[in-house]
């Protein structure tokens, strides 16, 4: 072979063919944005979940400690939807055999639903769909309705509607939110100036909302709400903190 053969192969090899993979692989990249997305969120939040658990695990046994309590009042198992229900970051905190219909836009949490399902000894169903939008749901069908980390980045209004309409009379609403920090103090400031970069970061998350209000302003009969600092490393903009029980 001659050497300018050489050359040429050596070069097409070291030069032409990365830069043809890279294009290849930004093409398929961009065909498949939404499903890449899709399965990495549902990864990244899966692996965030011991952090979040470890974090605020004293608040949410006691918010939670009233499922079991509903759960003894009825004959049948707890008919619990929770919203932006991720890959089950919450089960391990419910009664044992809970039916759970879980409400997210993601489908790739559902092999991650299904693999804390069987951990926890609770029943689930996956049901694609937004909070502000429940239509594949019936009225006054469900005992309880959970939320975590989840107001501060839906249409609280439309999603506190839903949830009031798919409850039973009586049925108890959970959240667990963080809240925008007392106007006027160093943190609201930080706050207000971080928002617009976080919310673009992740995925419509505003650090500015106070959702505690707005359960309170949402129509339940009943309204009782705890707020905490919480401890989450390296994320001191996310806090306050508030956790409670709305009836309907």
């Amino acid at each position: 072979m001659a050497e300018s053969d050489i050359l040429f192969k050596t070069f097409v090899v070291r030069n032409v063919l990365p830069i043809c993979a890279i294009i290849i692989g930004l093409y398929i990249l961009k065909r498949n944005k939404k499903k890449v997305n899709g399965i990495v969120s549902a990864y990244l939040l899966n692996r965030f979940v011991p952090s979040a658990n470890k974090a605020t695990k004293r608040e949410k046994e006691k918010l939670f400690a009233e499922l079991f309590d509903q759960q003894r009042g009825i004959d049948s198992d707890l008919m619990i939807l929770e919203i932006g229900a991720g890959g089950g970051a919450n089960f391990e905190f419910y009664p044992p055999n809970s039916a759970i219909t879980c409400l997210d836009p993601n489908r790739y949490f559902n092999e991650y639903l299904l693999e804390n399902s069987k951990k926890y000894g609770v029943h689930v169903k996956f049901l694609k769909g937004f909070a502000e939008k429940m239509d594949d749901l019936e009225s006054d069908i469900f005992d309880a309705v959970v939320c975590t980390f989840v107001l501060c980045t839906v249409d609280t209004t439309k999603s506190l509607q839903e949830v009031r309409r798919v409850l039973k009379p009586g049925g108890k609403f959970y959240f667990l939110e963080h809240v925008a920090a007392e106007k006027g103090s160093f943190l609201s400031c930080i706050q207000r100036l971080l928002n617009p970069v976080w919310r673009r970061i992740l995925g419509g998350c505003q650090i500015i909302k106070d959702s505690g209000e707005s359960v309170k302003m949402a129509g339940f009969s009943n309204t009782h709400i705890t707020p905490f600092s919480g401890k989450f490393p390296f994320v001191f903009v996310v806090r306050p903190l508030c956790m409670g029980i709305a009836t309907k």
